[in-house]
C-alpha cells in the first residue's frame, strides 16, 4: 500500500527551499505518494508539483491573524480527511503550530516535525510562542527531526520536546553538482582576475550577520592588497547595507549581486567564503561552498561547528565580532596552502557525511517508525 505523506510549510526561502526539494525528489523516487500545502504566495508548489501527487496552496504565514490561522487549519484538517493523508509532515515553527493544530482535529495521529532554525527570542511574543509550540509539538507529534545537534540540544534544555523522541538528521546535497571549477567569468562580474574574491551568499537580514562581514571587509581593506567582497542575496536590509558600504569608504569593492539560484556557477568565483550568521540551523550553503572545494570561515553558532572542525574543514569565527572574522579572512588571504588544504579536506567531509542520499534514507527510517507506532 502506499503511504500518503502531506508536507506542510510556510513561506520558505534558501536553505529550507533546497532542503524540500532534495527530500520530495528523493522520496517520489522510491515511490511515496507526497502531498503539499504551502502558502499562496510561495513558489514550493511550482518547483515541487513534479513531485507530489498533489499541491495545495493555503493561507500560511506569519502573521498573528487568528482567523487566518483558524481557516488554515480547516483547510489543513479538510485536506487529511478527504486525501485520507497517512502521515503529516510539518516544516518551521508557525507551519508546524497550524499544521499540528489541524492534525489533532483530523484526526491523524502519525505527525513528524521537522526544526530548521534556532529559537528567534527577537520575534514578538517570543515566550508564549514557544510555550505554545511545546504544548502542541507534545499533544501532537510523533517524532521530532532536527537539522543539527544545536537545534537538539535547544529543544531538550527548553524542554519543548520529550527526551528520546528527536533525531538528528543533517541537511544533505549532491556533492557532483558542485565538483566543476568552472564558473561565472570574473569579467562579467567587473572583477579583475589578479584579485581575490570573498563571497557570501545569504538572505539580506540582521541574523545573516552581513554588516559584520562588511565591517571585517573595511578592517581588511586597510591592511591588505585589494581584496573584492561578493555578496549573493537579496532581503530587507539590502539598502542599509549598501549605505553601511558606502559609509566605510569600501563601496567600489563590495559587489551587491542580488538573488540567484545559480550557485554552482558562482562558487568558483569565490577564493574564500564567509558565513558570518549570528544564528543558524545546518545551513546548506556552507556544505555546497565546502562540495565545491572553497575554504569557508564560519561564525562559531548554531550547527556550523557540527560541518566546520577548526583548522582541519574550515575556520571558526566570533559570531558578532568583525575583529575576529576579519582576522580569520586574513589569515587565509596570506596563506593560500592553508586555504588550499581546508577547501580540500572539507569537500571530503561533506562527500562522506553530508549526501542527500543519506538525508533522504535517514528521513524514511523516520517514517516507519512513526507509521508502525500505535499511537
Amino acid at each position: 500500500m502506499t503511504v500518503r505523506i502531506l508536507h506542510i510549510v510556510r513561506q520558505a526561502q534558501g536553505g529550507m527551499k533546497k532542503h524540500l526539494e532534495i527530500l520530495f525528489r528523493g522520496l517520489a523516487e522510491d515511490g511515496v505518494a507526497l502531498y503539499l500545502a504551502a502558502p499562496a504566495s510561495s513558489d514550493l508548489s511550482d518547483i515541487l508539483r513534479p513531485f507530489a501527487e498533489k499541491t495545495f496552496r493555503i493561507q500560511l504565514d506569519e502573521s498573528n491573524n487568528h482567523l487566518q490561522n483558524w481557516r488554515a487549519v480547516c483547510s489543513l484538517v479538510k485536506i487529511m480527511r478527504s486525501e485520507k493523508i497517512d502521515l503529516v509532515h510539518t516544516h518551521g515553527v508557525r507551519a508546524g503550530m497550524i499544521g499540528q493544530a489541524a492534525a489533532l482535529l483530523a484526526p491523524c495521529r502519525k505527525v513528524v516535525a521537522t526544526i530548521h532554525n534556532m529559537h528567534n527570542p527577537a520575534l514578538p511574543f517570543s515566550s508564549v510562542l514557544q510555550t505554545l509550540q511545546s504544548l502542541l509539538m507534545r499533544a501532537a507529534v510523533s517524532h521530532t527531526v532536527a537539522v543539527s545537534e544545536a537545534i537538539k540540544r535547544e529543544l531538550e534544555s527548553k524542554k519543548i520536546f520529550p527526551q528520546g523522541k528527536t533525531t538528528v538528521i543533517h541537511n544533505g546535497i549532491d556533492p557532483g553538482l558542485f565538483a566543476s571549477q568552472r564558473g561565472l567569468s570574473r569579467k562579467t562580474l567587473g572583477i579583475p582576475e589578479d584579485i581575490p574574491v570573498i563571497g557570501a551568499v545569504a538572505r539580506l537580514e540582521p541574523a545573516k550577520g552581513i554588516k559584520y562581514l562588511l565591517e571585517a571587509a573595511y578592517l581588511i581593506d586597510k591592511d591588505y592588497q585589494p581584496v573584492y567582497f561578493l555578496i549573493v542575496g537579496d532581503g530587507p536590509d539590502r539598502e542599509s547595507l549598501r549605505q553601511q558600504a558606502a559609509m566605510l569608504g569600501i563601496d567600489d569593492k563590495v559587489i551587491f549581486y542580488g538573488f540567484s539560484s545559480q550557485i554552482p556557477s558562482l562558487l568558483p568565483v569565490f577564493d574564500i567564503v564567509a558565513i558570518p550568521s549570528l544564528r543558524e540551523g545546518l545551513p546548506i550553503f556552507c556544505l555546497e561552498a565546502l562540495a565545491a572545494g572553497r575554504p569557508v570561515v564560519a561564525s562559531d553558532v548554531g550547527g556550523l561547528p557540527e560541518i566546520i572542525s577548526h583548522g582541519k574543514t574550515g575556520l571558526l569565527a566570533t559570531p558578532g565580532d568583525a575583529q575576529s572574522l576579519a582576522q580569520s579572512l586574513l589569515l587565509l588571504l596570506k596563506n593560500r596552502e592553508l586555504a588550499a588544504s581546508l577547501g580540500c579536506r572539507g569537500k571530503e567531509m561533506v562527500v562522506q557525511n553530508f549526501t542527500c542520499s543519506r538525508m533522504i534514507e535517514r528521513t524514511k527510517e523516520i517514517y516507519r517508525l512513526v507509521l508502525r507506532k500505535d499511537l
